[in-house]
């Protein structure tokens, strides 16, 4: 007999809807939480005159922290209610653009979409394909990043 399907009609119907926004001030703690977790010592993300000599209007921030999940208000997970009951997540990769530099200060407004979900069968047997669509904008409304990344969820045996 065949194992019951993990993509419910309730997480098919999440498909184009919004996951979360979350919105924050890039500080300089932050900044230097990632730039110390990375071992990034470029002078550009460290120093003023260094950022302005290189082209930037300000002290800018490494485009890395910009999607980071602290940035993006936590995982998806913690959002997505239908799929609760899949307790194990593994991140599927993603690619991003970044469009305008984000500046020390800078309120970044985050939302998170699902374009996608699928079911497939994978080495932890069945999991759910979420596909993400995030876009990033400043406090003047511009888009200065974009992302599209997945999860893989699973459901783990007890």
């Amino acid at each position: 007999m065949g194992e019951k399907s993990l993509l419910t009609e309730s997480i098919k119907a999440q498909v184009g809807k919004l996951v979360n926004t979350h919105v924050m001030q890039v500080d300089r703690r932050m900044i230097d939480q990632y730039l110390d977790a990375m071992g990034d010592l470029n002078p550009v993300w460290h120093d003023k005159s260094a950022a302005i000599h290189a082209g930037y209007a300000d002290l800018p921030v490494p485009p890395g922290l910009i999607t980071s999940m602290q940035m993006e208000g936590d995982s998806p997970s913690l959002h997505m209610h239908e799929q609760s009951h899949l307790k194990g997540a593994v991140d599927g990769g993603g690619e991003w653009e970044f469009y305008h530099p984000v500046y020390l200060g800078d309120v970044i407004t985050v939302t998170r979409k699902l374009l996608n979900v699928k079911e497939r069968q994978g080495k932890l047997g069945a999991m759910i394909v979420n596909t993400f669509e995030v876009i990033y904008r400043n406090q003047r409304s511009v888009v200065v990043a974009k992302g599209v990344w997945t999860t893989l969820r699973y459901s783990t045996k007890e």
